[in-house]
């Protein structure tokens, strides 16, 4: 048979080949064509990646697709697949799926039996949920990143997080859980939950307890928290101060709310720069000392500064770039 008469049979197996629906025939068929060049398994590696990313395989399936994919070897040429990964991508980036990125970080010269990690991404101003091996429910904010095992072994249950997310840690005593951050801080629990925020760019963490307790520690430093209580922690002079709060304004942007109480002007704006993606410039200092109560839901980011104006006098106005590549719109507070 001509080469070319067999992609859209290949194509269509390949399809159902990534989700776990073939048969014995078909699976040697396929895995076959993908060990003929590294081009073929390229291409279906990167099909296999676009299902990830689409929320639409389960994980027994993903793990039995990597283990085939880790048992062939790979060569290939196919344009037509090439294009229809280029095509998926682009459906992806305008659908902006949350789970964009979904996949296992392999560890050096892996074994059949080495521990894979996950690594799970959002999107800018979307957020996604997910549930870790051990039951721990996990809500992550925009723009934020989690790696963690495919299964929880030894005495901790360690992931990594960038970014901002909330947790609801499933108890168990034989197995502390650990947040490692971007600063070489962690937050130690067992059974609890909590908000985290630690962005690389940023110069501190914040955790807000919400109910159990939490153990904040770094190399020199350690504390412990309790329900209501929101630590910050300043990487640059190891200065931590504890607040009091109802958690409602750190912890509301799950439901998709911006909730202000008594927020200082900083604050605010960092919380509008996460939830619309853009960037604040200030070129007046004196609202510095402005705080703000309120709550909003589905309004507009113009609408939001609009009240600004209204009950603090704060002037703003988009500004123009010169910089095709900017990815976020500056907004000047004047």
């Amino acid at each position: 048979m001509d080469e070319y008469r067999t992609y859209p049979l290949i194509e269509e197996l390949l399809s159902r080949y990534c989700q776990g629906d073939v048969t014995d025939e078909e699976r040697e068929k396929v895995e076959k064509w993908i060990g003929e060049s590294d081009e073929h398994y390229n291409m279906a590696r990167q099909l296999f990646l676009l299902y990830l990313a689409s929320g639409t395989l389960d994980m027994t399936r993903r793990v039995d697709s990597e283990k085939a994919f880790r048992r062939v070897k790979l060569r290939m040429r196919s344009k037509r697949l090439r294009i229809l990964w280029l095509q998926g991508q682009r459906i992806a980036a305008i659908l902006f799926i949350p789970l964009l990125i979904a996949y296992l970080v392999e560890l050096f010269a892996p074994g059949e039996n080495s521990l894979r990690m996950l690594e799970v991404r959002t999107n800018p101003g979307m957020t996604t949920r997910l549930v870790l091996p051990d039951g721990t429910k996990v809500c992550l904010n925009s723009e934020s990143s989690l790696v963690y095992p495919e299964r929880f072994e030894g005495t901790s249950r360690q992931v990594r997080l960038q970014g901002e997310a909330f947790f609801e840690v499933t108890r168990n005593p034989d197995q502390r859980f650990v947040v490692q951050t971007p600063h070489d801080a962690q937050i130690e629990v067992l059974g609890t939950s909590f908000n985290v925020e630690t962005f690389a760019h940023d110069s501190f963490i914040s955790t807000t307890l919400i109910t159990g307790k939490v153990n904040f520690a770094t190399d020199t430093r350690n504390f412990s928290l309790h329900p209501g209580e929101k630590l910050v922690y300043n990487v640059k002079n190891c200065q931590a101060d504890i607040y009091q709060t109802t958690g409602e304004p750190e912890t509301s942007w799950r439901d998709g709310k911006i909730v202000f109480r008594n927020t200082p002007f900083d604050e605010a704006l960092r919380m509008l720069e996460k939830r619309y993606h853009v960037e604040f410039v200030i070129t007046n200092t004196q609202y510095k000392k402005d705080a703000f109560t309120g709550s909003f839901t589905s309004q507009r980011l113009e609408r939001i500064l609009e009240v600004f104006r209204m009950s603090s006098g704060i002037n703003w106005r988009y500004l123009s770039s010169e910089d095709k590549m900017d990815e976020k719109s500056k907004i000047e507070i004047y």
